[in-house]
């Protein structure tokens, strides 16, 4: 009879280790189905937004804030039908009340002086007799700010909740009846206006959206901002950093910053030459094209490296995107500027989102880093699948609902550094100085290897 001790017995830990692998590598794919599920329907939100903001823009058809502008004045009568009736609200029973109040505070022997109140009703009274100048100050700085029509190529993903206000006070069309419609209020400070929106609930959360005449004085008056942003021109941008870089010598610009025409620069010094173990510069076919030239003659132009232009380009890029979009500037970015050109310029090309895959490593890592207050420069860290990951993940539209990532501005600079150098490099490419005289039939063709392989003697 044999006997084993259960103190001395071998019990093999092995099943528990594969259950508590398998539970952590399960819970990690759930984590991971959480975090794509959630990521999928904030996209899905976000492009939401802007198919709303999209659809609304569409409905306004022809609603202009001109349509209340014109014919705005300082009193009710001066108002079109639709305007009128939401002011003669406003003010129905307060002509009587400016008339009772001024009945009390004037004269020698004024009521308010034997019942001590007339500081107080002189008060109330100066803020009724301002009321119209300020509805009118109001409406007018609101309609100017809701023109969304005036605004070339506008991005309607902006705000749809304030395409929709501008709508409902152009009062065209179905936003001229219900369930649209506005009134004004007071304030709950007693000193400012309300204006409340009303609308369906996938228009206006809640089903109203309520604008303070203080809040929208202070969003839009001196240090603001407009409530609408108008989209950037790409050859304002590619003017400024023209300018500030001086690549082309001498060159003119229009009023707004546009690249007219002229200027000069050395072709060969943004040609990639090879060069041997000497450092001699070797020419190759390579480094030339023929084409024509406006007169269709044939003519000898240099191949302009872009990597060279990049080079020469970046600080003019960083003090234009300074400038332009508040970009390393003390007062912080311009966000509003930062979204739309993003939306309405670099989403849109087709090289953007695959830009990563062309990246190598360094180039990714570059991207990514951060730079420290000292001046030095960390690479970013991670594979490079997750740094081609985290490029990806910002090509959605930029919602004013969502704060900019640092993620979203360090792929913004790549892109507006790529396509001025883009850009610039082609204005280059056929400019009239990039003329040259040589004759490329002889040249050598291949790698710098090849090429000095191939060298006479």
């Amino acid at each position: 009879m044999s006997y084993t001790s259960p103190k001395y017995t071998y019990v093999s830990q092995q099943p528990a280790f594969d259950k508590l692998q398998r539970d952590v590598v399960g819970a990690a794919q759930t984590v991971a189905a959480k975090r794509a599920k959630a990521e999928a329907e904030k996209k899905k939100e976000l492009e939401a937004e802007k198919l709303k903001g999209e659809l609304l823009t569409s409905k306004g058809g022809e609603a202009s804030a001109k349509h209340v502008r014109d014919t705005l004045g300082a009193s009710p009568d001066d108002f079109t039908d639709y305007g009128r009736g939401v002011v003669e609200n406003y003010f129905k029973g307060k002509g009587k009340l400016v008339g009772d109040l001024t009945m009390k505070t004037s004269g020698p022997n004024a009521q308010c002086k034997t019942d001590g109140n007339c500081e107080e009703l002189q008060l109330e009274l100066a803020k009724l007799q301002e009321q119209p100048a300020k509805i009118k100050g109001m409406l007018e700085t609101l309609l100017d700010q809701l023109d969304w029509k005036s605004i070339q190529n506008f991005d309607s993903s902006q705000n749809p909740e304030l395409i929709a206000v501008s709508n409902v006070m152009s009062g065209i069309g179905e936003f001229a009846k219900e369930p649209y419609g506005y009134e004004m209020v007071d304030g709950k400070d007693g000193k400012s206006i309300d204006i409340i929106f009303r609308g369906p609930e996938d228009v206006f959360p809640g089903g109203t959206k309520t604008i303070n005449s203080k809040q929208l004085e202070a969003a839009t008056g001196p240090g603001g901002a407009p409530l609408f942003q108008t989209t950037q021109s790409p050859g304002v941008n590619q003017g400024n950093v023209m300018q500030n870089t001086e690549i082309l010598q001498g060159a003119t610009f229009d009023e707004k910053g546009n690249y007219v025409e002229g200027g000069t620069f050395i072709a060969e010094n943004y040609i990639k030459f090879n060069v041997d173990e000497y450092g001699n510069k070797i020419p190759s076919a390579e480094n030339y094209i023929e084409t024509t030239d406006k007169k269709g003659g044939s003519v000898t132009r240099a191949v302009i490296d872009e990597s060279m232009v990049r080079e020469d380009i970046k600080l003019g890029v960083a003090q234009t995107l300074q400038e332009n979009f508040g970009i390393g500037s003390d007062q912080g970015i311009d966000d509003g500027q930062i979204r739309t050109y993003f939306n309405k310029v670099l989403m849109g090309k087709s090289w953007a989102k695959n830009l990563a895959k062309q990246y190598d490593e360094d180039q990714l890592r570059e991207v990514f880093g951060t730079k420290k207050d000292d001046g030095t420069f960390i690479p970013a860290t991670g594979t490079v699948e997750e740094l081609k990951t985290r490029w990806g993940k910002v090509f959605n539209n930029w919602s004013t609902k969502e704060d900019l990532t640092d993620d979203q501005l360090k792929v913004f600079e790549e892109l507006f550094l790529k396509q001025q150098t883009q850009s610039i490099t082609q204005a280059m490419q056929y400019h009239p100085s990039n003329v040259v005289q040589i004759d490329i039939t002889n040249l050598p063709t291949g790698t710098i290897e090849e090429t000095v392989a191939n060298l006479p003697g």
